[in-house]
């Protein structure tokens, strides 16, 4: 069995790794506190998430959009993602009903819609006064485009898991991308200031992605 040298962590150093650690840490240790689980009390947000607008059809036809933050990818062969979504939103009803349903990725300029863009449940959609946006045909799926934003991922549900009586997760296998052509000019660091992807971090907080730097040699 491996000898460690007494330490307050949970896992000890073997022999040597924390005298050799020590030199790479920069900020002096501090106390750790603990906080509550719920991520609405962390201030700041431990994890944060990109904004996007989720699109969708529905059965009848009608369009609709609504901004989200809940959403990661899963898997990279086949390329998925998964979103979480109240059940009593539009947009749950929406992807449940056809299946389908476009993430697309605004920018800085239209980070007031965006968050006036919220969802709407389904007793709600008669009054709700909706954000109007430009759609346009999607490449793969009945879901449309959102005009105004410069960066779109078509998206098939695959399945589901639901947590309690008011969240579901939706997995979707990602069927095409597509960004405005000017997104595909110049270093990948002038492409992420030009796309300047919102990233939200509390109810009337957010930041923009607009200082890429590569990571030291």
């Amino acid at each position: 069995m491996m000898k460690t040298k007494p330490h307050s962590n949970l896992f000890p150093f073997p022999d040597g790794l924390q005298e050799r650690t020590r030199f790479m840490t920069r900020r002096k240790p501090e106390t750790k506190v603990e906080i509550p689980i719920a991520k609405a009390q962390w201030h700041p947000c431990l994890l944060t998430g990109q904004i996007v607008l989720v699109s969708t059809r529905s059965l009848r036809g009608e369009l609709h959009a609504a901004s989200k933050s809940w959403l990661t990818l899963v898997a990279a062969e086949p390329p998925m993602l998964g979103l979480c979504c109240k059940l009593s939103h539009r947009t749950a009803i929406n992807i449940l009903e056809t299946r389908e349903f476009v993430i697309n990725i605004p920018g800085e300029d239209l980070v007031s819609r965006v968050w006036s863009a919220g969802d709407t449940v389904a007793s709600d959609v008669e009054s709700h006064d909706p954000v109007a946006w430009s759609f346009a045909a999607a490449v793969r799926v009945s879901a449309p485009r959102v005009l105004e934003c410069r960066a779109h991922i078509e998206c098939v549900l695959d399945s589901t898991r639901r947590f309690n009586d008011e969240e579901m997760i939706f997995f979707a296998r990602i069927v095409s991308a597509s960004v405005d052509e000017s997104l595909l000019k110049g270093t990948p660091e002038e492409r992420y200031r030009s796309l300047k992807s919102l990233v939200f971090l509390e109810p009337d907080l957010f930041t923009v992605i607009e200082n890429p730097r590569k990571v030291p040699s």
